[in-house]
C-alpha cells in the first residue's frame, strides 16, 4: 500500500520513528539498524521504505533505511 514516506521524524526511539508527512504522523516499527542510522537526523527530512502488515487483530507499518533492508525483511 505505501512504498516510501517522505517527511520529517517527529519522534524516534529504539523500536519507533513517527514521520510527519504532510501534517499527519505515521508510526513505524524500525530495525536498529534504521533507529541508529536515523539518530543524528531528528527533526529532518528522511525517507523510509514501508512495509504494512495486516492481521486479524490489527495492522502494523515497519519502516526501512534503504529498499536492500526491506528487502531482507520480505524474505523472512
Amino acid at each position: 500500500m505505501y512504498y516510501y514516506l517522505n517527511g520529517e521524524i517527529g519522534y524516534l526511539d529504539l523500536k519507533t520513528a513517527v514521520i510527519d508527512c504532510g501534517g499527519v504522523g505515521y508510526r513505524l516499527t524500525v530495525s536498529l539498524t534504521t533507529s541508529d542510522a536515523l539518530s543524528s537526523k531528528v527533526g529532518a527530512r528522511v525517507k523510509l521504505y514501508t512495509y504494512l502488515q495486516v492481521k486479524e487483530d490489527g495492522m502494523e507499518l515497519f519502516g526501512f533505511r534503504d529498499k536492500d533492508e526491506l528487502d531482507c525483511f520480505r524474505l523472512l
